[in-house]
C-alpha cells in the first residue's frame, strides 16, 4: 500500500493516516480480498479498498458524503454540436463489463471482485455472485466504528 498510497504513511503530509487506524482498515479490507484471484491481486484489491476507507474516511471527517459515481460521460451535446467520447457497447457483446480504467480505488477494487462472481462455483468460500456494493456496504459500517 506504501507503494499506491505513500502520503497515507508520510507524517509530513495532509493525507496522513494514523497507523494504528490504517491497521484496523487494513486488517479491515482483508475481508473484502477477492477469494477466486491468486495472492499477488488479493493483495492489490486488499490495498484497493483500504485506500477506498481511507479516503471515505477522510470525506466524511469533513462533513461532505461520499456520492457514488454513474459511470463515465460517453456523449454531450450542447445545442447544434454533439461530441462523443466513447463508443456504446455494441449489441453482439455478452459482457457487460467496463474496458475503462479504474477511476479510484473502490473502483480497482470492483473491477478485481466482479472477476470471481463470473463462471464461478459456490464454495465454502460463499456465494461467488455476491455484489461488490453489498459487501462494500457492510465493510463501510464497521469502518466507520474505527
Amino acid at each position: 500500500m506504501t507503494v499506491f498510497f505513500p502520503q497515507y504513511f508520510d507524517p509530513e503530509s495532509p493525507s496522513y493516516v494514523d497507523p494504528e487506524i490504517m491497521k484496523q482498515l487494513i486488517w479491515l479490507a482483508e475481508e473484502a480480498r477477492p477469494w477466486c484471484l491468486p495472492e499477488g491481486k488479493q493483495d492489490f484489491a486488499q490495498a484497493m479498498y483500504a485506500a477506498y476507507l481511507v479516503s471515505l474516511r477522510s470525506e466524511t471527517s469533513s462533513g461532505s458524503i461520499s456520492i457514488p459515481v454513474a459511470g463515465p460521460i460517453v456523449s454531450e451535446k450542447e445545442g447544434d454540436i454533439q461530441v462523443n467520447y466513447a463508443a456504446p457497447a455494441s449489441g453482439g457483446s455478452t459482457s457487460s463489463a467496463s474496458k475503462r480504467p479504474a477511476s479510484d480505488p473502490w473502483d480497482a477494487w470492483n473491477k478485481l471482485w466482479s472477476i470471481c462472481g463470473r463462471g464461478a462455483i459456490t464454495t465454502r468460500f460463499g456465494d461467488p455472485m455476491r455484489n461488490g456494493v453489498v459487501v462494500s456496504n457492510e465493510l463501510v459500517v464497521r469502518a466507520r466504528a474505527i
